[in-house]
């Protein structure tokens, strides 16, 4: 009998490599592609130096990879298609500037193939191309409460209880430019199916309003890539490192959920009963990676148990040492052969901040 893989990917956030890697290893002083490069090959050497025994890193790093990745904006593509201002601060990332929802009114959508971002990137995908072969993207389309959050900020959520009327236009307009972006990525790229539904938010409204306001607009994107080529309806949605329950019977109203990726400790066996068709992704995050060695890996055994298909380790943060990151995949691996199954370890040696320089310090090119 075939010994089942569990897919394990890392990230690793910028703090991370700056207090274990840049200790040693200057970051550089100003933005190039040579830069990137050498700190890609510096960091897969040492992934593999400190946990190649794992299966992570390089020893002999090979240029492309993450590097051939197309990424604009971070998460934060549509709010700025749509005119919303972000700035880099002295912490990685991209900060939008939040905007009142009354200001909103009358905005129009935007069709990204015809607008200069769209054509950055069919130029971005050109050239990657021609540096390292292959290209991929991690352009992130997100969804209405995602987008809208990252344009209104926390109005967003009195807004959906007091101005319902005026968030669902902008939801609309939001959408209208989210199916623009989705068929401009299928057709530089490759198709885009499932479609991905990032609901970082919508714990934070509960399932009743997500339902009342939120599912109509979700089900409508799930629809994306039927409306390109006819194919079944078929969604990953992202409902992050929370526990999904409450949510498991809403998402079920969607056309199709291809895969639901939410916290480890959700009732997975729920899920995947309530959605038979979906795969089910089990977040480790950042507080659960600082349990107990002994109930981490009560809490995998019983994931994988109940289903889980894959176990993301992300967001991995400065207090995590090279040591206790070792002694986690080391739990990781006992809890993943409890079950009968393999751990498939990756990494990821960069950051989506640091593929674009998201940084005050490299703002200027």
């Amino acid at each position: 009998m075939t010994t089942k893989r569990i897919p394990v990917s890392l990230y690793f956030v910028p703090e991370w490599w700056d207090r274990h890697y840049h200790s040693a290893a200057e970051r550089p002083a100003r933005r190039s592609q040579t830069a990137l490069e050498s700190m890609y090959t510096g960091r897969q050497r040492f992934l593999y130096e400190r946990f190649g025994d794992f299966g992570i890193g390089q020893a002999q790093p090979v240029l492309g990879g993450q590097l051939s990745t197309v990424i604009r904006c971070g998460f934060d593509l549509v709010p700025v298609l749509l005119g919303t201002q972000v700035e880099m601060r002295d912490a990685w990332g991209f900060y939008p500037r939040a905007r009142r929802l009354r200001d909103l009114d009358g905005l129009p959508p935007v069709d990204i193939a015809r607008h200069p971002e769209g054509e950055w990137i069919a130029r971005q995908k050109t050239l990657l191309g021609a540096l390292y072969g292959a290209v991929t993207h991690n352009v992130d389309i997100g969804s209405v409460t995602n987008n809208a959050f990252r344009i209104i900020g926390e109005e967003l959520y009195a807004a959906l209880l007091c101005d319902r009327e005026r968030v669902c236009e902008l939801f609309e307009v939001i959408i209208a430019t989210e199916q623009s972006l989705h068929k401009l990525l299928s057709e530089l790229f490759a198709p885009i199916d499932p479609v991905p539904i990032s609901n970082c938010n919508a714990h934070m409204m509960g399932p009743g309003l997500y339902q009342t306001c939120v599912l109509e607009f979700d089900a409508r994107q799930n629809r994306f890539a039927e409306a390109l080529t006819g194919a079944r309806p078929r969604a990953n949605v992202h409902h992050c490192d929370v526990v999904a329950d409450q949510f498991v019977h809403v998402y079920a109203r969607l056309p199709g959920v291809a895969t639901l990726q939410a916290s480890l400790k959700s009732d997975i066996a729920m899920a995947k009963a309530t959605l038979p068709a979906s795969g089910f992704s089990a977040m480790i995050g950042p507080a659960a990676m600082k349990e107990a060695p002994s109930i981490l890996q009560q809490s995998i055994e019983r994931a994988l148990h109940a289903g889980a298909d894959d176990l993301p380790v992300w967001n991995i943060d400065a207090a995590l040492d090279v040591s206790r990151v070792r002694d986690m995949l080391a739990v990781i691996r006992a809890a993943c052969r409890a079950a009968d199954a393999e751990a498939q370890v990756t990494a990821m040696p960069l950051c989506w901040d640091e593929l674009e320089w998201a940084h005050a310090r490299y703002a200027n090119p």
